[in-house]
């Protein structure tokens, strides 16, 4: 199976066998709220403890929608139609259109959904079997106590969730981003014929890697008769910039390869990147962990997630962090940076036959990982290990 062939097999709507971040827990108050997931309308509310509890959206009587409603009475939540009124559970308990003596059918259950609040996100089952550990599915950052910040910042673009997550780690970086303000503290840097090595780690991480440090700086082409880029002022922003740690000089962000994107390569520690299962791409700056997570929200449209970890040991450093997350960093990585992907993305027709590059490898891996996902129906197709680009068995990094 070809690397085109793997793309028409993965569903557009995603695999529903995994936990998803769905809203931030500080929205979800005395009013139900509704959100849409992998085409499926969802309702939060409180439940009983005070957690967010999610429903179906439609009431099991006659579809009314239970985030138009009410939540009467701690816990509950009650349908804007009629008045019936389920718990976190899906039970109806009161109809409250016919009064306390109401005969209430065993089976007319608002469909549960599983959830589970780290960090003050919501997380989301959207599975319809039993929920796999959610530290399959979650980074460890969202786990740890102490000296670890975790942001989030949430996106809507209105492009298939695969679009959004094929774009990451190929050549395109250093051409779309060449000219904003966080590429310009880094030197100029082409992928060569080859760009990354890929390799898959525990069947739910697809790492690439650079064996070799990129060739820097401008370059001829002998076709065009010219260099690219065009004008060589990067160097003063360079030099300006020139104070800045090397992102190679940290130490691995959890020291797991799994989330951690990195690899050993004769002894020595080669930063990359790469995706994790269901929807992520996660990077490791050295200075903190980014990841972009693509929640389907339809065919068409995807709610990008972007979490942001760091670690900072004194009480005034996380609050310094805290304001150069809010009051720059936002601007810089998602607007600035990753709008820059967008502008690229939203006119992408995804529907034609594909020429692929070598650089594309880290693309072609994660669809392969994709058609080994949780909860695929078995019997079908699924590419041959190495059907696109042999995979390099190499040392792995020691927890």
């Amino acid at each position: 199976m070809n690397a085109s062939e793997m793309r028409e097999q993965i569903p557009e709507l995603g695999y529903k066998e995994y936990w998803y971040p769905a809203l931030r827990d500080g929205k979800v108050g005395d009013k139900p709220v509704g959100v849409k997931i992998m085409g499926e309308e969802i309702v939060f509310f409180r439940g009983r403890s005070g957690e967010v509890a999610a429903l179906a959206n439609a009431c099991p009587h006659r579809g009314g929608s239970l985030r138009h409603g009410d939540c009467h009475y701690q816990g509950t939540i009650a349908c804007p139609y009629h008045g019936w009124v389920f718990n976190e559970e899906g039970e109806c308990l009161a109809v409250l259109s016919e009064g306390p003596e109401s005969p209430i059918p065993e089976i007319a259950r608002a469909r549960k959904y599983p959830t589970r609040t780290l960090r003050g996100l919501v997380f989301i089952w959207m599975g319809a079997g039993k929920p796999a550990a959610i530290e399959e599915d979650v980074p460890p950052e969202f786990f740890e106590d102490g000296n670890t910040l975790v942001f989030s910042v949430e996106r809507n673009w209105p492009v298939n969730w695969r679009v959004a997550l094929e774009n990451s780690l190929d050549s395109h970086v250093m051409y779309v981003h060449r000219n904003s303000l966080l590429m310009l503290m880094e030197p100029f840097m082409q992928f060569g014929r080859t760009g990354n090595r890929v390799r898959i780690v525990n069947d739910r991480a697809c790492i690439g890697y650079l064996p070799e440090a990129p060739k820097s700086g401008r370059e001829y082409y002998p076709k065009l008769a010219a260099c690219w880029p065009k004008f060589d002022f990067r160097r003063a922003w360079l030099w300006l910039f020139s104070w800045r740690k090397k992102w190679s000089q940290f130490p691995p962000f959890n020291n797991n390869e799994e989330w951690d994107m990195h690899t050993l390569i004769d002894g020595r520690r080669v930063r990359g990147g790469g995706h994790h299962l269901p929807t992520m791409f996660r990077y490791d700056y050295g200075t903190h962990m980014y990841t972009r997570c693509c929640v389907p929200i339809d065919a068409h449209s995807t709610r990008v997630i972007y979490y942001h970890a760091a670690r900072r040991n004194s009480a005034i450093g996380r609050l310094l962090h805290r304001a150069f997350f809010h009051l720059a960093y936002t601007w810089l990585m998602h607007e600035n940076f990753s709008q820059q992907d967008y502008r690229v993305m939203g006119p992408q027709r995804y529907d034609l036959p594909e020429h692929l590059s070598a650089t594309d490898s880290e693309v072609v891996a994660w669809r392969r990982l994709l058609l080994r996902a949780r909860g695929r129906p078995r019997g079908d197709a699924q590419p041959r290990e190495g059907a696109d680009r042999p995979v390099v068995k190499i040392a792995s990094m020691a927890n």
